[in-house]
């Protein structure tokens, strides 16, 4: 707690920064979670599955401290609810990939190798989305010194324009990965077919949760 105090003395969006590291960890691993799913190396998907686990407790108890001491009567350039918001959406990033983590070790999925470079790209596309809303949470650094105007606040519009975009793209990523898993249905377990669709719906959420992290940064800047 006495971390997080002091990190409130700097600015109060040091511990926005902090907690956005600890979802940035997770999100981090999340490709090389599904490679380590194609390759059938569970003792990696394992320790891969572990180490998210742990940032997102971590990410976790930074929410629930910053809940917890954020200054009600402090002046803020933004608004305090769209601050928290903000934090909320942040760490659903972090739940989304430790839900998707416990699903793939549910049991051990097969997926027919013509579906599993689809996967990949569906993932990587989902990141695009994640990495331009982290960018953009990051130019909050000089905004903040600079008391919120200048040419970061254009830099920011624009990358959150670029995520919205991205996750239009995700978005039909999503569907046609979707309908291309029930073209194999015939050839896989009914059990996996429903797993895979939900660690789809999940992944996509990763998408949904940044585009709308974008979306609170651009009311907080426009207010």
């Amino acid at each position: 707690m006495t971390h997080i105090l002091n990190l409130f003395r700097k600015s109060p969006f040091e511990p926005l920064f902090e907690h956005r590291l600890k979802v940035r960890e997770c999100v981090d691993q999340v490709k090389p979670l599904f490679q380590a799913v194609f390759a059938g190396d569970r003792e990696e998907q394992k320790r891969l599955s572990d180490c998210i686990t742990a940032a997102e407790r971590e990410a976790d108890d930074l929410k629930v401290e910053i809940r917890r001491i954020i200054p009600k009567g402090i002046f803020l350039p933004v608004n305090r609810e769209d601050l928290l918001r903000y934090l909320k959406i942040q760490d659903d990033l972090a739940d989304a990939v430790e839900d998707i983590t416990v699903l793939l070790l549910v049991k051990q999925l097969t997926v027919p190798p013509e579906l599993s470079a689809d996967i990949i790209s569906f993932v990587e596309t989902v990141l695009e989305v994640c990495y331009l809303a982290d960018e953009a949470t990051d130019r909050l650094r000089p905004l903040v010194n600079a008391g919120f105007k200048g040419e970061d606040v254009q830099v920011v519009m624009e990358l959150v324009e670029k995520a919205e975009e991205a996750e239009r793209c995700a978005d039909k990523a999503g569907l046609a990965l979707a309908q291309k898993l029930f073209t194999f249905e015939d050839r896989m377990k009914p059990t996996d077919v429903l797993l895979w669709f939900r660690i789809f719906d999940l992944v996509g959420n990763l998408a949904d949760f940044a585009e709308k992290t974008g979306e609170l940064l651009r009311n907080m800047l426009a207010r």
